[in-house]
């Protein structure tokens, strides 16, 4: 039950990250080829025809067109054809989300040729979001353990994380340091000396976030365990309840970006009775 109300918290992390963006306005290009504007001629109030200039944005909806425009403009896929007079010198472009714009031709446009005007939304470089993916190791004086990272950020983001030995300690019997059952029954049983088996999982996630270029930080929390089992004489598995830990895992952590190339260490505790360290290699995509 516990594993899964973490689990739950775990993906509530993973929530959306807004970051402001803005419109470049790419070069006007000339489509000598494009033979709409003698096709479907639009006169002018003059009675000359118009050029057409065709706008290219995704949800190009969600903008408006101010200016010497002739007629109601056409909207299709990702593209508004827009009838104006020859000669005609700029265009003002209206959305909620980027206010307006008032773009200027390089030259006046010439009646019946078309012309394209390709508008495209893009993040700021040091605001674009960027994958990360790390293989992980975890090491105590007395246990090792191996995993994997996955986050998502730009100056905020967020991050899930596995770690396990990949080792199994199932048992019905406890003992505390000194080897006297303290569950599922009584007295002292015998043990082989030197045999023991232990068990390690976590799965945790938090707040990844950019200190500052290149450094990144993380801090997080969720469910991990811990055990350490005594293996008797009879050959059953006696869990060290002293050694052994399970249920809220918190961690915190740096990672360093050298280009696509990633470092991190940090550490991770069980309960704050099982502290264990970590490092990790990886990539920025």
């Amino acid at each position: 039950m516990k594993k899964n109300i973490f689990l739950s918290g775990i993906l509530l992390f993973f929530c959306a990250v807004l970051h402001a963006q803005e419109l470049k306005i790419e070069p006007l290009e000339k489509l000598e080829r494009d033979l709409m504007p003698r096709t479907h001629e639009r006169l002018d109030l003059n009675d000359e025809p118009c050029a057409i200039l065709r706008v290219s944005v995704a949800d190009v909806k969600d903008y408006t067109f101010e200016g010497n425009i002739v007629g109601d403009i056409i909207y299709n896929s990702g593209e508004a054809i827009i009838y104006m007079p020859g000669r005609t010198r700029n265009i003002t472009i209206k959305s909620e989300k980027f206010g307006t714009i008032r773009y200027d031709f390089p030259e006046r446009l010439e009646k019946q040729v078309a012309y394209r005007l390709r508008l495209k939304v893009i993040l700021p470089e040091d605001q674009k979001r960027k994958t990360l993916v790390m293989l992980e190791g975890g090491w105590h004086p007395s246990q090792t353990s191996f995993g994997a990272m996955v986050g998502v950020v730009a100056k905020h983001g967020a991050y899930l994380r596995f770690r396990s030995d990949f080792g199994s300690a199932s048992t019905d019997l406890e003992c505390d340091d000194t080897g006297a059952l303290t569950a599922g029954g009584s007295g002292m049983p015998y043990y082989v000396e030197g045999a023991s088996s232990k068990a390690r999982l976590s799965i945790t996630g938090g707040y990844l976030f950019r200190v500052a270029k290149p450094l990144y930080g993380y801090v997080g929390g969720g469910y991990g365990s811990r055990t350490l089992a005594w293996e008797t004489v009879e050959g059953e598995l006696v869990k060290n309840a002293d050694h052994s830990a399970s249920g809220i895992a918190a961690e915190v952590g740096a990672i360093g970006r050298f280009g696509s190339f990633a470092l991190s260490l940090g550490c991770q505790t069980v309960n704050f009775k099982y502290l264990e360290m970590s490092v990790g290699i990886g990539f920025f995509f």
